[in-house]
């Protein structure tokens, strides 16, 4: 098939030329795929700056998120499919002592059953790391994401329309050699969650943060270190208040923080931290939380072409909402506090092929205030489990093309109201062109 020929055939693949937004979007993505084709000398040579256009394919058997057993609403689909797109341009470039980077990416997905959820997506995110010829260095974060939200029936009940969520970030870290093998370390950050839907307004939140301490780097391959946090934060509309007002829920966290990384010939690295404190909420009182947290990521590899990841966590569920950029893996629920495990296998049988298996574990105890007929609001609680299983291939023909398969199987099992028991398979197939 000729280049020319892949690209109209790229045009045609997303459903339904209602959406001129899609077409526009898909008529680049081909061009870009083209583009990509007729360049493959120049591919040979790298540089700091990259164009990635990628064209998808999402099949999923539970689209709406319903609860096992429950009725699919009227003129909707329980099971979709649904084609997705994005592009994507950055760069990653040296400086002297100083690292620049920045990626930029817009993306569609229009579903074929269920019209009025398609949406348009973006994700931002940049850096720098940066040091002087002195002891001073640090780094600078900041990256915005938005997707779909995915359906929460046993909060809400079915939510017939698009519900875009956003999650924003930033950070700054400083750090002060005080002598080879010691450093002080200072940091801030600011971090927000918002949603297009009014009904998810008592789950936007937003706070700041800051942190001090001393590190201590014992070897080339090793690092100890302890800080003191403070959290500050609000849930601006905890809960909504007759004629339109809410009442916010304020809430402040103090913690000890201890963290280690190790990294061993090459084959291991793991890094750790565990934090001693509370959180204390000035409305959500069921919320508060005083005990030990913390997060654990291993990556081993164990040969040539076979690699391991493991990470565990436990976290408030504000903060475990910036574990992770995937947003499949976010807490979905209000939960007081969410515990996580999920183990990760990549094998490369050759250069060109990849393949990978996960398994992700999560526990949530869940909390919420819910209004009452008689007036006032009534504590319920419960708790929630969710396994993750994922299969995944890849084939890489040439350095700039890559092709790849996943499928994932999900199941949920939750204490009503607030949680319900969920199941769903999903697969997903995506084509992507990479320029640099």
């Amino acid at each position: 098939m000729t280049p020319h020929r892949r690209a109209r055939q790229a045009i045609r693949v997303l459903p339904e030329a209602r959406s001129s937004r899609a077409r526009r979007l898909a008529t680049a993505l081909a061009s870009g795929c083209l583009l990509a084709t007729l360049s493959g000398t120049a591919l040979a040579q790298t540089s700091p700056w990259f164009v990635r256009a990628s064209l998808g394919f999402l099949y999923d058997t539970n689209y709406l998120r319903l609860a096992d057993g429950q009725a699919t609403p009227a003129g909707y689909s329980k099971a979709d499919s649904a084609v997705t797109a994005s592009l994507a341009a950055g760069f990653d470039q040296m400086i002297g002592r100083q690292r620049v980077f920045a990626t930029a990416e817009v993306r569609t997905a229009r579903p074929t059953s269920n019209p009025s959820f398609g949406s348009d997506g973006y994700g931002v995110n940049a850096g720098l790391d940066w040091s002087t010829a002195e002891r001073l260095s640090g780094s600078l974060r900041a990256s915005s994401d938005r997707s779909l939200a995915r359906q929460d029936v046993a909060a809400f009940g079915f939510v017939p329309e698009r519900n875009l969520q956003t999650v924003s970030s930033a950070e700054a870290i400083f750090r002060l050699g005080l002598v080879t093998a010691l450093s002080a370390e200072a940091a801030a950050g600011w971090r927000q969650v918002d949603y297009s839907s009014a009904l998810y307004d008592n789950r936007e939140f937003h706070e700041t943060w800051v942190s001090a301490g001393l590190r201590l780097r014992p070897s080339a391959i090793s690092s100890l270190g302890v800080a003191l946090r403070e959290t500050r934060g609000t849930y601006p509309r905890y809960l909504a208040l007759p004629g339109g007002a809410f009442l916010a829920d304020d809430y402040r966290g103090e913690f000890v923080d201890v963290t280690g990384t190790y990294r061993g010939s090459g084959k291991t690295e793991l890094r750790a931290r565990i934090s001693s404190g509370r959180t204390r909420h000035e409305n959500a009182t069921q919320s508060d939380f005083n005990g030990i947290t913390g997060s654990l990521d291993w990556i081993w590899e164990a040969t040539g072409k076979l690699a391991f990841t493991t990470t565990l966590t436990r976290e408030p569920s504000q903060d475990a909402y910036f574990l992770s950029s995937d947003p499949t893996v976010r807490p979905l629920e209000y939960s007081r506090i969410s515990t996580g495990l999920r183990v990760r296998a990549d094998y490369a049988p050759t250069a060109k092929i990849g393949l990978n298996a996960s398994v992700a574990g999560t526990h949530r105890e869940l909390s919420q205030s819910i209004p009452v007929a008689a007036g006032g609001t009534t504590i319920v609680s419960g708790m929630d489990r969710t396994v993750v299983l994922g299969l995944g291939a890849s084939w890489t023909p040439v350095r700039w093309l890559r092709l790849g398969c996943d499928v994932g199987h999900e199941v949920r099992r939750g204490d009503a109201p607030l949680s319900s028991d969920l199941s769903g398979s999903s697969l997903y197939c995506q084509v992507r062109a990479e320029l640099r």
